[in-house]
């Protein structure tokens, strides 16, 4: 059984709104650590970082901050739960799958003159990149190696793979680490808004994530703590990763 303490922002009163913090008990044959998105640009062995695309964590001060916390918080947290008997899920975006399977070559983007084919497509060439999905560090965007999966350890990339390897084992309580909060750990597929109507119970590693901050919001973790806040108020608690791992690794000890 792991102990952990629990956070959440109560909102009822609404005089009287602030942090509750609880005793947790989440069995590990019945829990889970998923580790969404965690992206290798930036990172060793991974793409370099490219100031002519705004993709992945976006600007250089987010994917740096996911590095440190890949290194840091998410791989210890990875190998106390392997020592615990705890499932490791790790989510990852379809453009991951499609760059496994055919990989880019040189000479395959679109000509220079392309253009635009929608009026959302001119935005998303605006605000990323004009041909991003095939010239940026996107194209060449994998796991990250330091957190990759072990053998017998599920990769997927959609909510019905997920929910099928969860139901298999029987998993009622899911664990969410990795990136980006404001964004994929909410609203991507296997992220929290597609898993909570399917009666999960959902913990968020509060340390272990980052947002998509710009250079102005970076040092207030504005966009991170938006969406920590949000996870509080709507889904479940949020826990360290600090307790994550004692909790593991008392776990183990007990055996």
């Amino acid at each position: 059984m792991l102990r952990l303490k629990g956070r959440y922002y109560r909102t009822i009163p609404i005089t009287r709104p602030g942090y509750v913090y609880e005793d947790l008990e989440l069995g590990e044959s019945k829990s889970a650590l998923v580790a969404m998105h965690c992206w290798n640009i930036g990172c060793e062995g991974g793409p370099e970082i490219d100031p002519d695309y705004w993709v992945g964590m976006g600007f250089p001060v987010a994917h740096r901050e996911a590095g440190r916390i890949m290194r840091r918080k998410i791989r210890p947290m990875m190998d106390a739960a392997r020592g615990a008997g705890m499932l490791i899920c790790h989510v990852e975006s379809d453009t991951i799958r499609e760059n496994r399977a055919t990989p880019k070559r040189e000479g395959q983007s679109e000509p220079d003159s392309a253009e635009p084919r929608s009026w959302r497509e001119a935005v998303a060439w605006r605000s990323h990149g004009k041909h991003y999905a095939t010239r940026s560090p996107l194209a060449a965007m994998d796991r990250a190696k330091i957190v990759a999966p072990l053998p017998g350890e599920p990769l997927v990339f959609r909510t019905d793979e997920l929910q099928a390897e969860l139901a298999r084992r029987g998993i009622q309580n899911l664990v969410y680490c990795g990136f980006a909060t404001d964004m994929c750990i909410l609203r991507a597929s296997g992220g929290v808004e597609e898993m909570a109507p399917r009666d999960y119970r959902l913990y968020l590693v509060r340390d272990a994530t980052v947002g998509v901050e710009c250079p102005d919001t970076f040092r207030e973790r504005l966009a991170t703590r938006w969406a920590i806040r949000y996870f509080e108020t709507h889904f479940g608690d949020t826990i360290s990763a600090k307790d994550f791992i004692i909790a593991c690794r008392q776990s183990e000890a007990k055996g």
